[in-house]
């Protein structure tokens, strides 16, 4: 009876032990892609579902020369072991110019995943290469500023040439090393296109920047300033002019308003007194005699 007691716990411990470690195994990565621009690659890939609140991720890679010497090994990316973030940077790793099989997987709370393999193998071959061109005008001058953003060498040749040219004219083109060029001297009132290219040395690999066309602008004339001037000061006399017939004008409706004269009443006008002049001669001096007459006394007069 003990004997039976002891099988059975250990099937019960047995039972316990697949069900906590096989009833829900932890899924793998995928959509596993690689992003290469100007010989960066950037492996990236979509997490799985896990109740585990971090997951940690674990990346390799095998190229030709595992494959052929090493009997098909696996070889760790040093950069990208136990990372926490879905995306790892391979440009170390992948140094030469061979197909490489890459892998990643997840590991959850000492659980690992099966692996995800990149579908196609990689050869940094295939990377995009991108140039980014700046241009700048200042005066009889193009100023511009590259940005290839590349960890290994590159050759930028930059080609400027005057708008409608045709094709057999030839071309300025300069080799610079500082991602910075300043073209100077051009005609003004020209307009010139420019284009860069960027090669990786010692490869043939290579892109270019779209075309782009600037204008030179035109020297100002020494008859300019003075004319400037001359118009700026007309409409400063116009405008002062104009301001001090407002103000004189807004003067005047003003008093007109607010200092508005009202008319004499009638009967004070008819009882205003009339001044009659009387010229008298005496015997020998002439004497003249002003009487005021109000208009009430020159009626008693006509009734005497």
């Amino acid at each position: 009876m003990l004997q039976q007691n002891c099988v059975i716990n250990k099937l019960l411990l047995l039972v316990l032990h697949i069900t906590t470690n096989y009833a829900s195994p932890l899924s793998a990565p995928w959509n596993v892609t690689m992003e290469s621009v100007n010989m960066r690659h950037q492996l990236r890939w979509c997490p799985p579902r896990a109740s585990c609140s971090t997951l940690h991720y674990s990346v390799q890679f095998q190229g030709e020369w595992e494959l052929r010497y090493k009997n098909g090994s696996w070889e760790d990316a040093m950069e990208c072991q136990q990372v926490p973030h879905s995306e790892c940077d391979l440009t170390s790793d992948l140094a030469s110019d061979s197909d490489y099989n890459i892998r990643v997987r997840a590991e959850c709370n000492g659980q690992d995943s099966e692996w995800t393999t990149l579908s196609t193998p990689f050869n940094r071959r295939n990377t995009i290469i991108a140039i980014i061109m700046n241009v700048k005008v200042s005066g009889d001058a193009v100023q511009v500023d590259l940005a290839p953003q590349s960890p290994v060498a590159m050759i930028v040749t930059l080609t400027i040439w005057e708008q409608g040219e045709d094709l057999n004219t030839p071309k300025e083109v300069v080799n610079i090393q500082h991602l910075f060029h300043i073209f100077s001297g051009l005609k003004q009132g020209g307009n010139y296109c420019l284009q860069a290219q960027a090669t990786v040395e010692g490869s043939s690999r290579s892109g270019l920047t779209d075309i782009q066309c600037v204008s030179i602008p035109r020297p100002q004339g020494p008859w300019l300033i003075p004319v400037v001037v001359s118009c700026a000061l007309m409409v400063t006399m116009a405008l002062a002019c104009l301001l001090g017939w407002a103000s004189k004008h807004r003067k005047l409706v003003m008093q007109n308003t607010c200092l508005h004269k009202e008319p004499l009443p009638s009967f004070l006008v008819d009882d205003w007194p009339v001044t009659t002049f009387i010229l008298e001669e005496p015997h020998e001096t002439l004497g003249v005699a002003i009487l005021l007459q109000s208009p009430h006394q020159k009626a008693d007069q006509e009734k005497l």
